[in-house]
């Protein structure tokens, strides 16, 4: 039977790049002679730590939709990790997946791999230990790491550190908004005084503004004149 391959690649923040994961990703398909649609790559910037993951989500169910349907499927990562960081959500994913029939490629463990039949039985436990014990490593780190950031705010704190945003005061105020605004008669509308400041701000190379970031300059400002 033919087999369908897909790959789910994931970086946990906006500001990471999936250039690692692609590059990987290409390199075991062409060592492996398998050919994977491009389209058949699903990528999302989400944390793992839950299943809040819109396009994994649509993934595991075209994948269980295959299998029901009779189209055997391959679902590759390169880590474990990115199916999540979670225990229990792996572990029940993982499951769900292969109970289907859907096998799984993990290309940095080549244990992880259940499209090899020879030794089921045998393959099977490897499989399920080796999975047990790195997803474990996997979420106590992640633990390790939430415990030393909630310990380094303490100490930060206890030095008088303080944390999150610092309060908007008028000297924040661009000039470019405060010429607007000087120059204002009174009947424009917000979104026209946004633009009228955006525009100088574009024409001087300078970042516009978010409508957010405007509404709060602007319930500033009025307070202060």
């Amino acid at each position: 039977m033919e087999t369908n391959y897909f790959a789910y690649i994931r970086c946990s923040t906006i500001q990471q790049s999936y250039n690692r994961q692609y590059k990987q990703l290409l390199d075991f398909c062409h060592k492996e002679n398998i050919k994977l649609n491009p389209a058949n790559v699903y990528s999302e910037k989400r944390t793992g730590k839950n299943q809040d993951r819109p396009k994994f989500k649509e993934l595991v169910s075209l994948l269980l939709k295959k299998e029901q349907a009779g189209e055997h499927c391959c679902l590759i990562l390169i880590e474990l990790s990115r199916m999540g960081r979670s225990y229990q959500l792996t572990k029940d994913t993982w499951n769900e997946l292969t109970s289907a029939g859907v096998d799984i490629v993990v290309t940095s463990f080549p244990l992880l791999d259940t499209r090899n039949k020879d030794n089921g039985a045998v393959n099977l436990m490897l499989t399920d230990i080796v999975f047990s014990v790195l997803n474990y490593l996997t979420e106590q780190e992640l633990n390790e790491k939430a415990d030393r950031c909630n310990n380094g705010r303490e100490v930060a704190k206890q030095k008088g550190v303080k944390f999150g945003r610092k309060e908007l005061t008028f000297d924040d105020l661009p000039k470019e908004f405060i010429d607007v605004m000087r120059s204002a008669t009174g009947t424009e509308t917000k979104t026209a005084l946004m633009d009228s400041v955006n525009g100088k701000l574009i024409r001087l190379n300078k970042k516009p503004l978010s409508r957010g970031t405007f509404y709060n300059y602007l319930e500033l400002y009025k307070s202060k004149v």
